[in-house]
């Protein structure tokens, strides 16, 4: 039977509906009271996708495929531990959808407050979720596709946020079948190692461990191996890969684009709210995992006694040690001169991302959705805007609510202030613009999200990580909506902002016919503004823009 039909007694069904109704009559019986020729015929059309390690089933629902954590390496515990990745043990026969999704060790024992604001909870979610195990053996992608064809559709390879510590490419948030649907694109998640286990530098414990800081990052690299291999099987195409990540995830996209062994392994990168120009160098990294060496009673060269101990022991330690004063550093991607030999952007761009155009930004008011438990932030008057701002930037800060208050007269002291801290931290963004330009080999595309959310009447404004339902068509799901809204505007914002993406992934330009995006020049630092009529603008915040350049 073809993908594109089987005709029968008069009928004709895709085998696409084929497959979805037969899920869906599996999903209203129970497996185990099922009448045998329903488990017989789930069991013949369920999606069965054979990989360079072995067969996985899949499901359809939501108008495409699904394949849940496909193994693309091996267990990492055991002597594993804080090493290199390795592709997956081959298995016989079909491995089944699992029960609970294998995601990184992350999850803190000790409970953490509730979030005053239940908005949050989409944002919240990024870490460990109901569904979810996490185990060492965690390597492994899901994957959304509209077809088990031979279309070779474009890949959008996605890098979750998190800050390095947290997440997973399984988690609801990031359910990828409507991006799949919409834009007719392969959509792969990736799950990978994480905070102590992924980035502890561990360079002193001796030659085997010099790449530990970064073994997290060459799980990455593994896994766009694995898609290499193995994504036409799945109706992708292994030529036009976009690797693409949101504030932590961002910073790994950074990374890959300064990975020699990532060279040649995607096409295209976008950077959203995660404008990473350098990562740690060496000595800074290797002070990170002090306080847990020194938790379990370990000097900092053991670090196979580290391997050996047990998990829960290691995550509690590591815990404790990030909370006692100057008890641990951050554990992040590290210049370590051979995985990352140089970074990203700092001094200049990176040649190794000569070959790749470059999409980056951010969003209008990024802080508000950290400083939710600063409330005198939100209720500020004049005398505490200024005193904010003396605080922060000395002699200038008047200069800067002077400015900001000429550009928005009506904006209340709250609305300045969150302005201004969030376009202080856009200046990496434009930077980084600014050096891929400089390299005048490939373009990059700046943009700005600048819709604001109306939860909460309007609290959060534009929050961190409200691109995210955009970009994946999911504005208006009961995950999001909370953030959202699920209000018209969103989905036209969304519309907007995913057929970007999806002709970058497909093209390597996000411009449409609908909308067309300029490349950003040195000249007129073009800028796409995303709202609820889109467009792309010539320098649209050219006094602030110069302000940040000074201080």
């Amino acid at each position: 039977m073809s993908d594109r039909e089987n005709r029968t007694g008069g009928w004709t069904l895709s085998r696409r509906e084929v497959i979805g109704g037969l899920t869906a009559a599996a999903a209203l019986v129970p497996a185990a009271t099922a009448p045998a020729f329903i488990r017989d015929l789930f069991a013949a059309g369920a999606p069965v996708v054979e990989t360079t390690a072995g067969k996985v089933r899949g499901s359809f629902a939501d108008g495409a495929y699904a394949f849940l954590c496909v193994p693309y390496g091996a267990d990492t515990s055991g002597a594993g531990r804080f090493m290199p990745p390795r592709p997956p043990r081959p298995w016989a026969g079909v491995r089944e959808i699992p029960e609970k999704r294998p995601i990184a060790p992350q999850t803190d024992p000790a409970p953490a407050p509730s979030p005053k604001i239940p908005a949050l909870v989409g944002m919240l979610s990024i870490g460990s979720e109901e569904g979810s195990v996490e185990t060492e053996d965690c390597l492994n992608l899901t994957i959304h596709t509209p077809g088990l064809d031979n279309a070779r559709r474009p890949v959008m390879f996605w890098c979750h946020g998190g800050g390095y510590a947290q997440g997973s490419g399984s988690a609801k948030m990031y359910h990828g079948a409507a991006l799949a649907r919409a834009g007719d694109v392969v959509v792969v998640s990736v799950t990978h190692r994480l905070n102590v286990l992924g980035f502890a530098h561990l360079a002193g414990s001796g030659p085997d461990f010099a790449s530990s800081g970064n073994v997290g990052m060459q799980d990455i690299v593994l896994a766009l191996e694995w898609v290499k291999r193995n994504i036409r099987r799945f109706g992708g195409d292994p030529d036009r890969v976009l690797v693409f990540g949101q504030s932590g995830g961002g910073g790994k996209v950074a990374a890959l684009l300064s990975m020699p062994s990532a060279r040649g392994l995607f096409q295209r990168a976008a950077m959203q709210s995660g404008s990473t120009r350098r990562f740690q160098d060496p000595d800074d990294a290797a002070r990170a995992p002090l306080g847990l060496f020194a938790e379990l009673g370990l000097r900092p060269d053991q670090g196979r006694e580290l391997q050996k101990v047990p998990l829960e022991r290691l995550m509690a330690a590591h815990f404790a040690a990030s909370k006692r004063p100057g008890g641990t550093g951050r554990y992040a991607p590290v210049h370590d001169g051979s995985v990352i030999p140089r970074h990203p952007f700092h001094p200049t761009a990176n040649s190794l991302a000569a070959p790749v155009p470059l999409v980056i930004g951010t969003v209008r008011t990024e802080g508000t959705a950290f400083q939710l438990a600063d409330e005198a932030a939100f209720k500020l008057d004049e005398a505490g805007l200024l005193a904010r701002m003396k605080s922060a930037l000395g002699d200038r800060g008047e200069e800067a609510v002077a400015l900001y208050r000429k550009l928005m007269p009506g904006a209340s002291p709250s609305d300045l202030y969150f302005e201004m801290t969030s376009d202080r931290g856009r200046r990496a963004a434009i930077e980084i613009a600014e050096l891929k330009t400089a390299q005048a080999v490939t373009p990059a595309y700046l943009y700005e999200l600048t819709w604001s959310t109306p939860v909460y009447d309007g609290l959060l404004r534009t929050p961190h990580s409200l691109d995210l339902p955009l970009v994946f068509n999911l504005a208006d799901h009961p995950v999001w909506a909370p953030y959202t809204g699920g209000v018209p505007e969103s989905l036209q914002v969304s519309r907007a902002m995913m057929g970007a993406w999806v002709a970058f992934a497909r093209t390597g330009s996000p411009g449409t016919r609908a909308l067309p995006w300029p490349a950003f020049t040195l000249d007129d630092f073009e800028t796409m503004v995303f709202d609820v009529r889109s467009e792309a603008r010539k320098d649209p915040f050219r006094e602030t823009r110069r302000f940040w350049e000074g201080v």
